[in-house]
This record gives C-alpha cells, structure tokens and sequence, in this order.
C-alpha cells in the first residue's frame, strides 16, 4: 500500500513544480524578446555577395525568417544562397583599434553564443599584417607558434604597404594597399560569427583569380568561384574527382589582383576541421567548428613574393636528399619477403629506372612500430643490405600510435617517460591497427626525444634510408 505524502512534502512538490513552470516561462520570455529585438535589415543584396545563414541545410522561409531572423528571396539558380545574412549580423567595436567587440542582439544559430570577442591588429613588415579574433573571457585553443616565425619587433618596418580600416557597427575591417588604394580584404559582406563551435569569417575578393587551399583534387589550378565549398580537414582518402579533402590541410590563399602581377595571400592559423566557400562576388568564406581566428595577410608585387612572405612565416621546406628525387616503388602487402623480392628483381630484369623500395605495414610484427614479423620477412635486415649493395634505398611506414601490450618495450619505455597524450582520465587510448593504442605527444620534448631513441635503436636492427610516418592513423 502506498504511503501518503505529508503536508511538508505535497508543499515541496507544488513548490518545486512552480519554479520549474516559472524557469520555463522565463526562458521562452527572454528567447522571445531577443529574437523580437532583432530586426533583420535585408536590402537589395546582389546574389553573387549572399552569404548563406543556414550552410549545409533546407530551411524553409518560416524558419530562415523567424527563427533564423535572416533575409529571404528565392531565385532560380539553386547553388545562390536563398536564407542569406542581412547587413546588421555580427559585433559591434566598444573601444580603439585594439578593440572589444560586443555580439549584436541577433538571434543564436548553434547556440553558445560569444557575448564579448577581442580583435587584436600588428602591423607586423611592410608586406605582413596580423590580426586575431578571441573569446575576451575564456581560453580557447591556439595553435602554437613554435614554428612560426615571428617578426622582430625592434626591426619593426617604418613604411608599411597597406593599411587598416575599422568599421565599427557592424564590425568589418578593410585591408588596404597602400600605392593605388585597392580594397584587398573586406569583411563587411558578411557578418562576425563567434561561437564555442563555430566562427565564420567572410572576406570580399578585388579579384576572382584565386589559388591554393586544400588538399583536394582540384581540376584546375585557378579556383572556380560559383559557390564551390571545400573542406579541409585531414583524413585518409584516396585522390577522386568529389570536393572531399585528402591527407593534408593547407588554410594559405593567393589572390592575383589583377594583370599588373599585384597579389596578396591569406593564411588562417587554425588546427580545427573547416570549410571554406568560394563565390563569385567574388568572395570567400572560412567556416571552423573551434579554436580562434588568427589570420595573416601578405602583399607582393608578385605571386612569387607572396609565397615568400608566407614561407618566411611559416618556414621554408626542408631541403631533400638528392635519392629521394628518384623512382620509387610501394604498395601495401606483398605477401612476404619472397614476394618483396620478386618485385625487385623483376624491375631490374625490366630495367625500370628503380631507386627506392617501400615496405608497409605488413613488414610489421602485428602491426606494432619498431618490429619485424620474422615468419613472413625472414632476413629482412639483409636484403636491404643487398638493396644497398645495388646502389637502392628503403623506406619504411610508421605509424603515430603505439600498442598498449606491457610487454612492448616502446610502450614501456614512453609510459616510464609519460610521453603519451594524456586525458581526463590517464592516457588517451584509441583503436589503431596493433589494436588499442597511445598516441605520443609531440608538443612534449621529452617524447620527441624517446621518438627519436625509437628509431634510433630501431635503425640498427634494419637500416632504412627514410620512413614514412602516416597522417591518418585510427580505424
């Protein structure tokens, strides 16, 4: 038989039951307020400058207008942006050109709002400008700038070729070249989106000759800008025709001008996956789920000295071994050291210009770094040294991530060294080929260190020439 509920607690339950009725009146009250203080201002906005306010998504006019508070207007080519942001999106300046900029009373999209962003400017050569949007009041992940070379500030150039203007409400910035007064950036086509996952920051092109992002299959070396969108973000992918991304993520633009050579390039240091829209405004628009913004922007009077201001940024590459130029051969699983052998000896036979051997992940012993399966590539160690002996090289694979097996001696060796990546509760672990895995981290010397005793030691067992160390891990 159930017990009756005293006085005290039938209290207690309709107390809490109207403070719960009251939270929720409260919510949809202050909801409906900001989304009826906003009043979307959609002038006659040409098609090729919209800017999309609901990207990846089928809006319907209700919610685009209502919820969204965007601009609406059907048209016939289905590619134009037809929900688009109206003119008084974004953030607005509170204080000088280092300045704090303050979100507008436009309704949220993802929810997670940044309320207050901080807009940092430096004026850093003559032909370098940088310029930083970050949450004022919490830390966010920055990539860091070990390898980034910074500019001397007591060497600081006097006569800079560009210059800056704040425009205040909404917040937008024009980057200015200075000798003939042309507009190279503009970010007043599309408003500032700062949230905890996802900002969004549009720039208007003086030109539509625009090359570089990737790593894609691009069909052409010079963008087409009808509304193409390209992710960047790293995975394992084979080379195919479809706008997906590849193994690398390069965030650099180029931009030609015009036919005097004049160009600029754009770098957006950001680590987190994105996508960036292309238009025919022209214009172009970075899309990043974290992190911040944090953009560089090189003038040259070429394209060549622009791809040298962004080196100079960046680092040059590394100069390669002269044997690396030359003809080589890899494929994964060749069934064993006979089948190894076979190959090569059949590109010799052929007389195939011949220079380099790469073997897989199936020389591995259980696909475990820094082992051998001694069954199937028995005297491994000398056949290289017959490669060698026939004036070859050897490559082998390596993969970022180690088994957890405490009987792996590189295991062992990095856990005594705390070199693994660490999380909330002990050593990140993530299913690899050896099966379940740790993953060094890099941005610690003493695991670049033990990385290197690794091959060190593991390169007088089996002399390899180089290694080939995977973007793509995890399965």
């Amino acid at each position: 038989m159930a017990r009756k509920l005293t006085i005290l607690e039938v209290l207690l339950i309709i107390f809490f039951l109207t403070v719960l009725a009251l939270d929720i009146f409260l919510m949809f009250f202050v909801l409906n307020i900001e989304a009826t203080a906003f009043a979307p201002e959609c002038p006659e906005i040409p098609e090729s400058e919209r800017i999309d306010c609901a990207p990846g998504q089928v809006v319907t006019e209700d919610v685009c207008r209502q919820q969204h508070r965007c601009c609406w207007k059907p048209v016939s080519d289905i590619n134009v942006p037809t929900c688009f942001f109206p003119r008084n999106w974004g953030y607005e300046v509170t204080d000088s050109f280092t300045a704090h900029l303050k979100k507008l009373s436009f309704p949220s999209l993802f929810g997670y709002d940044v309320d207050e962003a901080f807009f940092t400017a430096e004026y850093q050569t003559s032909n370098r400008f940088h310029f930083k949007i970050n949450d004022t009041n919490n830390i966010r992940y920055e990539v860091q700038h070990e390898n980034i070379n910074l500019f001397n500030r007591t060497n600081r150039a006097i006569n800079f070729n560009y210059y800056l203007e704040v425009i205040h409400k909404p917040f937008s910035i024009k980057i200015i070249r200075r000798s003939n007064g042309r507009v190279l950036l503009d970010t007043s086509i599309g408003p500032l989106q700062f949230a905890q996952q996802y900002l969004q920051l549009s720039f208007r092109l003086p030109s539509a000759t625009v090359y570089g992002l990737g790593e894609h299959v691009h069909q052409q070396y010079r963008h087409n800008m009808t509304w193409k969108t390209w992710p960047i973000f790293t995975r394992d992918a084979a080379p195919t025709e479809g706008m997906i991304n590849l193994y690398g993520a390069h965030t650099f633009f180029l931009c030609l001008e015009d036919i005097s050579g004049f160009s600029f390039g754009v770098f957006l240091l950001n680590s987190n996956a994105m996508e960036v829209t292309l238009q025919p405004a022209p214009a172009i628009t970075y899309r990043t789920t974290g992190g911040i913004l944090d953009f560089y922007v090189f003038l040259g009077n070429t394209p060549e000295q622009v791809i040298q201001e962004y080196l100079e940024l960046i680092g040059r590459p590394f100069l390669p071994p002269y044997w690396s130029l030359g003809f080589q051969l890899s494929r994964r699983n060749y069934g064993g050291i006979n089948g190894l052998k076979e190959v090569v000896n059949r590109n010799r036979l052929a007389q195939i210009p011949y220079d380099v051997q790469y073997s897989d992940i199936d020389y591995m012993d259980g696909n475990k770094d820094f082992t051998i399966d001694k069954v199937a590539f028995s005297n491994l160690s000398n056949f290289v040294n017959e490669l060698h002996n026939q004036g070859m090289k050897y490559v082998i694979i390596m993969n970022p991530g180690i088994s957890n097996n405490s009987g792996y001696q590189p295991y062992v060796n990095g856990s005594t060294k705390r070199v693994w990546i660490l999380g909330d509760n002990g050593f990140v672990l993530g299913k690899g080929y050896p099966g379940w895995t740790v993953f060094p981290d890099y941005s610690n010397p003493t695991c670049v260190e033990w990385w290197r005793e690794q091959f060190s030691a593991f390169n007088k067992i089996l002399q390899f020439d180089g290694v080939w160390i995977v973007s793509c891990y995890s399965r």
